[in-house]
């Protein structure tokens, strides 16, 4: 007997999406479908500039920045990605936060005084779909970041981008605003990005290994205290006058510079980076990264201090991904650590890698490039590739201007750097591989040695109290404008 007669996959897929169909036909006749609105806020985020002004506003019982409301109301809301180039310096982040200063407020805030959002609008991120190809912390710059908003912004987009500049702090500058599509997402549709990290050339210098003792291991070990430390050294330390000197008068050969690239090129491909991170074990699938590029420009010479920029390209990064990679590098050109160091970290054994300092870390660039194929190849849309070439100028500049002024200045007024290969000098990282169980056994002995995790829990309710300080002290200035607002009125 014959048995039942298969259905083709097509014509499955096909009763398939009828009958799906005919599900959501019959539940929005019922009314039943869900409002994706209905999980939005109710109260204005207090990271917000607007949640000032609606103290002020409650205080006066006045509807100040009508005129804002009234411009933005005639024109169309749209979809926009926003170019945007930071110095990160005097900002608690990108993320908007309650209590502190952050880019998103204060670029929040341009708009909504440029006429881009309405009054009904300020304060809410989700109503204005709100989105950003990724997170900066703080005091880190960037000069290629892309966010998108719904923004009232009419047909003359630069005539918006300068108004919006005109508003924003010098620090902070819309490089180019273009259109994109309605569902379009920064975080979702971003495939790469472009770190830069620019350092001053005699990190790269030659040095010699401290003597190891008779089995092998280094005298010394790194201890937790600085280890610890965001950047890895001891700021006590004092970098006398000849040391000094020898910093600016270093200059890379050639052969350093070639021996540089060659190292750095070893990173390029998919590899299992989970000693150039924390708190993730060997075997997490996390760990697998791709990397793209990875090169150094040619060396230039600012404050009587020759500086070098390392580019790095990848499809996304872990948490201390680049400075790890940049830590090991160092240690490798100088030829402290063999070249096999980097093969050798990218195994299941564990090993531990000196952190570059964060200060020369910035996101170069966001990239959108399989979005922009679907772009170029799509005849119903006049959207716009997402790319800074035609502004490649004008971001370099902002570059030279903030970034790199900032981060050569910072150097010159802590020598961050020069404390740190004093560091590495004197108490240098072994390169040893381990297995995962006698790695994370010394960790948890330490740990529990120094109180480690007392420690951290100690500077969490720290930054809690900072951050509650913080938060109080907005408040009263809120109030204490809203008063004088007041009086004022009164007056009149």
């Amino acid at each position: 007997m014959a048995g039942k007669r298969k259905t083709h996959w097509a014509v499955r897929r096909k009763n398939k999406q009828a009958r799906g169909d005919d599900d959501r036909r019959e539940s929005f006749r019922k009314n039943e479908h869900v409002d994706r609105r209905e999980g939005f806020p109710e109260e204005i985020h207090p990271g917000s500039y607007a949640a000032l002004r609606k103290v002020a506003l409650d205080a006066n019982a006045s509807t100040a920045g009508g005129d804002a409301e009234d411009a933005s109301a005639k024109e169309t809301k749209r979809r926009y990605g926003i170019w945007l180039a930071f110095c990160g310096k005097n900002y608690s982040g990108m993320q908007m936060n309650e209590g502190v200063k952050t880019i998103e407020a204060e670029l929040e805030r341009a708009l909504f005084e440029a006429g881009g959002i309405s009054e009904a609008n300020y304060g809410f991120l989700q109503k204005v779909g709100w989105s950003r190809a990724a997170r900066t912390d703080k005091g880190v710059h960037a000069a290629g970041q892309l966010l998108t908003a719904k923004l009232h912004v009419g047909d003359d987009i630069p005539a918006f981008v300068e108004k919006v500049n005109a508003v924003l702090p010098e620090d902070i500058r819309v490089m180019k605003m273009v259109t994109v599509t309605k569902n379009f997402n920064a975080k979702m549709s971003c495939d790469q990005r472009t770190y830069e990290y620019l350092a001053p050339t005699f990190i790269f210098g030659k040095r010699s290994r401290a003597p190891v003792s008779s089995d092998g291991a280094d005298s010394r070990e790194w201890p937790s205290g600085v280890h610890d430390t965001e950047e890895g050294v001891d700021m006590n330390v004092v970098i006398d006058d000849e040391t000094l000197k020898q910093h600016q008068e270093f200059r890379m050969d050639d052969d350093t510079y070639e021996l540089l690239n060659k190292v750095l090129g070893l990173y390029k491909g998919t590899h299992n980076f989970h000693n150039f991170t924390s708190k993730l074990e060997p075997t997490s699938p996390k760990c697998k990264r791709f990397i793209i590029s990875f090169s150094a420009d040619k060396p230039f010479v600012e404050n009587n201090m020759e500086w070098i920029r390392l580019r790095v390209v990848g499809q996304s990064f872990l948490l201390h991904h680049i400075r790890k990679m940049i830590g090991a590098t160092v240690d490798i050109v100088a030829g402290v650590a063999d070249i096999s160091t980097i093969e050798k970290a990218t195994q299941l054994e564990k090993m531990d890698l000196p952190k570059a300092p964060s200060v020369g870390l910035y996101l170069a660039q966001a990239h959108f490039e399989v979005y922009n194929m679907k772009m170029q190849d799509s005849i119903q849309t006049s959207h716009p590739p997402l790319v800074l070439d035609d502004v490649k100028e004008t971001v370099e500049k902002f570059k030279r201007d903030f970034i790199f002024d900032h981060i050569i200045k910072h150097e010159e007024a802590t020598r961050t750097y020069a404390k740190w290969v004093r560091a590495l000098v004197t108490l240098p990282f072994d390169y040893q591989a381990k297995s995962y169980a006698e790695w994370k056994k010394e960790k948890e002995d330490l740990a529990y040695q120094t109180d480690r995790a007392g420690k951290r829990e100690s500077a969490k309710a720290q930054r809690a109290a900072e951050a509650a300080a913080a938060a109080a002290s907005s408040t009263v200035v809120a109030k204490e404008a809203a008063d004088a607002t007041s009086k004022v009125e009164a007056d009149k």
